[in-house]
């Protein structure tokens, strides 16, 4: 994971990434530097060599330019937006380079519960099985139970950067390797770009970038965090109720990215241990939950604990 990168490996990375990809505050694409390669590829290479042999990453190669897309059609505030990272190429280049070691190791780290950006791995998988756990809620002759799909209020944008080298550091990266990523995420200097133009120049203090390569795998060791939690809540309680048929397979989460899936038997005392849970992790890694947004799902047998569960939990009543 930490070994010295070769010319080889940061040409394979240029020429995998898509021409299409906006380019960042400098205005070169990857498209450029795929065609005059010849030209420019030796002191690409060596650029990128000196970081990974220095540790240290040059405040214009992680200069950011944010575009906001709406995300309804007639947007009134900023929370109507989302913001989309503008990474210059070399720095995706780095990126890249060190997603391409990471991933090796993501298939033993994570729990087959994630799914996304596992390689090896289907999203539809989870898909599956989360329709097949949501299936006769609506037939009052089988056992109760809950389901909760947690909406993250801005999941990237406020992940704690102490909480991601808490998390590489428990998943046994290498010091080295660690020390790459932080610099790589805790850097960078943003402008927005305003009516096709970057306007400001600001720092960051929290969160992780929409449009850098390393984001969505970082953002998945987050959530292996909150699935550990979980579960050493689970097994110190002793009492937790899972959902009928998931005992056996010790399932109750599923995570698609920044939406989750919590699965349980509608009973108090097990929801208010996985609100507990959801709170703790929260608190320590940034990620709360909307409570606008989030919902519980109650099976029809357990339809008379619908108002205790709202009042216990602070979320929306969700239909199947």
């Amino acid at each position: 994971m930490i070994k010295p990168v070769t010319g080889d490996e940061v040409r394979h990375v240029v020429f995998d990434i898509e021409d299409e990809k906006a380019p960042g505050l400098d205005g070169y694409t990857v498209a450029f530097f795929k065609k005059a390669w010849e030209v420019v590829g030796e002191e690409i290479t060596i650029a990128v060599q000196q970081f990974f042999s220095s540790g240290k990453l040059l405040k214009q190669l992680n200069s950011t330019l944010i575009t906001l897309v709406p995300k309804v059609q007639l947007p009134q505030s900023m929370a109507d937006f989302r913001p989309i990272s503008c990474c210059t190429v070399l720095y995706k280049i780095i990126s890249k380079v060190m997603v391409n070691r990471m991933k090796v190791s993501l298939q033993q780290l994570v729990h087959f519960s994630q799914n996304a950006f596992i390689p090896g791995r289907k999203i539809t998988e989870n898909i599956l099985l989360a329709q097949e756990l949501l299936s006769g809620y609506n037939q009052s002759h089988l056992p109760k139970r809950c389901a909760m799909k947690i909406d993250l209020r801005k999941a990237y944008d406020t992940v704690a950067w102490d909480f991601v080298l808490a998390a590489m550091i428990q998943f046994g990266f290498h010091t080295t390797f660690v020390n790459w990523i932080m610099e790589c995420i805790t850097t960078p200097t943003y402008s927005i770009s305003i009516n096709g133009g970057p306007q400001g120049f600001f720092p960051a203090t929290r969160g992780l970038r929409q449009g850098d390569p390393l984001s969505p795998y970082l953002f998945v060791l987050v959530m292996e965090c909150l699935h550990a939690m979980i579960q050493f809540h689970i097994h110190q309680d002793g009492a937790f109720a899972f959902r009928w048929k998931c005992e056996n397979l010790n399932l109750c989460m599923l995570s698609f990215a920044d939406d989750i899936l919590l699965f349980c038997r509608a009973e108090e005392h097990t929801i208010i241990l996985l609100t507990y849970v959801i709170q703790e992790f929260a608190d320590m890694s940034g990620l709360h939950a909307n409570p606008s947004k989030t919902q519980c799902f109650l099976s029809r047998s357990a339809a008379e604990l619908t108002e205790e569960v709202l009042n216990l939990t602070g979320f929306q009543l969700g239909h199947l």
